[in-house]
């Protein structure tokens, strides 16, 4: 699939308490030859993201020490290129509303699929390449 082959140059990192869902994408992605760095807390991945730069950030809005929010503004002038994306359990029109006045590139409620992810990925990815000066 060309989405993987485009994947496989970028970094992506994932914030995600849940162990099942991180494992899984890990493996997923690393079965497609691409990369995925999993934390499981927002102070973790804050920590990760001042040392290298990312091209993808997925983080869940529900982290056990910020939300997905607030992890958000505070990496934004860190990774101010990457692609964001926020997923959750608990959708809300006002929480989505939110998302999308911060810059967050795309919102997705769980239970989150691979066909979700992977739909979500493509448009951003396209969309980023085509801007100007490959910035969404």
């Amino acid at each position: 699939m060309e989405l993987y082959t485009r994947l496989q140059g970028m970094k992506v990192i994932l914030i995600e308490d849940d162990q099942w869902i991180q494992n899984g994408l890990r493996m997923f992605f690393q079965y497609n030859g691409c990369h995925l760095e999993g934390y499981v807390n927002a102070t973790l991945a804050m920590e990760a993201m001042t040392k290298e730069k990312f091209d993808i950030i997925i983080s869940d809005y529900w982290l056990p020490d910020l939300d997905g929010l607030t992890l958000f503004s505070r990496v934004k002038q860190l990774q101010p290129d990457a692609i964001r994306i926020l997923i959750t359990a608990y959708p809300t029109a006002g929480l989505q509303e939110e998302a999308s006045r911060m810059g967050i590139h795309d919102f997705l409620p769980k239970p989150l699929t691979i066909p979700k992810l992977e739909k979500s990925l493509e448009m951003l990815i396209t969309r980023s390449s085509t801007a100007v000066g490959g910035r969404i």
